[in-house]
This record gives structure tokens, sequence and C-alpha cells, in this order.
């Protein structure tokens, strides 16, 4: 299950505090004011087993505070749903549909809530989860987060957000064993 997360619009919000400092808080303010409730992605997966990387597009959405989907429409077609503390999986190729919870998976509980917390301003549930590393301004900045606990740390190294504004360009997830993942979001294309 890669990354969730919608990017925010372009609205001219800076986002900048009068002082100049630019901070997780500010960042995750922007994302949540400027969110767009669903958005095409094209993802490349590279991992040791492939002998290039997979790639996928799909739709991105968000229905605060808890509802995430991933939908992949090509190559294939794949559906995540997270609706609270359940997940939803349902693939047509492997037919397959199940349903699990979060409260079973903590590494992936850790990893959901950080893209919530991203996406509803909550910058003191983010820093809980994560360490957090802002570079850049308003214009241009790029956030990185380093799981705080054991179990996210088994399932992924970073998760890299770049972007501008109120809104995040692309999603790189590395997970330990070096296989990676980078999200390209796209606006005003979704389906």
């Amino acid at each position: 299950m890669c990354a969730f997360l919608l990017a925010g619009r372009e609205t001219g919000a800076s986002g900048d505090d009068p002082r100049g400092e630019w901070t997780v808080e500010r960042l995750v303010t922007l994302l949540k004011d400027q969110r767009e409730p669903s958005l095409s992605f094209e993802e490349a997966t590279y991992s040791s087993l492939l002998t290039e990387p997979l790639m996928t597009r799909g739709v991105l959405r968000f229905s605060p505070p808890a509802t995430m989907e991933k939908e992949v429409m090509e190559p294939y077609r794949e559906r995540y749903v997270i609706d609270g503390d359940q997940v939803f999986f349902e693939s047509a190729r492997k037919g397959i549909k199940k349903t699990l919870s979060l409260e079973d998976y903590p590494a992936l509980r850790s990893f959901v809530e950080a893209f919530r917390a991203s996406f509803t301003g909550d910058a003191t549930q983010l820093k809980t989860v994560y360490e957090t590393t802002i570079e850049g301004d308003s214009r241009k900045w790029t956030l990185l987060l380093r799981p705080q606990e054991e179990a996210g740390r088994s399932v992924i190294d970073y998760i890299l957000f770049s972007g501008a504004e109120g809104r995040v360009d692309t999603i790189a997830i590395r997970a330990p064993d070096g296989d990676r993942s980078v999200m390209t979001l796209r606006r005003g294309t979704s389906r």
C-alpha cells in the first residue's frame, strides 16, 4: 500500500509566517486548507525483484477526516480504501476482495496516520509518528518524514514530499531494503 495523498489547489496563499519562518505547522495548515478531493497520479515503483520500474496510473481521493482511497486504473485495476480503522483492498486481476483492521498492522497504521495528520492540519500528530525535516520556503519545499517507532521503521525508511505552496507535487517512499516508489500528482485531470 503506497501513498495516499492529496495535494492542494493553487490559491496564491504564501503560508509564510510574518517572521519569515517556514515550519511543518505552516505547511500542514496550507495542505489542509488547499487540498483537493481527488487527483490523478502516476507512480513508478522500483524493486530489486523487477528489471524495470512498474508504472501505474490512477486516482487518489480524500474525504476528511479519515477516508482515503487509491484507485489504480492502469495497467491493471486495484482499489484500496481506508475508512477509519478499516482497510478494504480489491484486485480484479487477482480476484481478491479483503478487509483488515489497522489495529492488526501497527506499521501500516503509523503510515496512514501520518498522511491523515498532514491533510487535516495536525502537525502534533505528524511529529508524534515521524521525525520531520522541512527545507525551502512556501514557493518550493520538501518535507522528509522518518518513522519514530520500530514498527514504522520496519517498513519505511522515509517518505519525502515535495511541492510548492499548499500542494504536493511528488511523494517518494523508500523501504529499508532500498525498494522505492515515486508518485507524481496531477491537478485538473482527475477522473
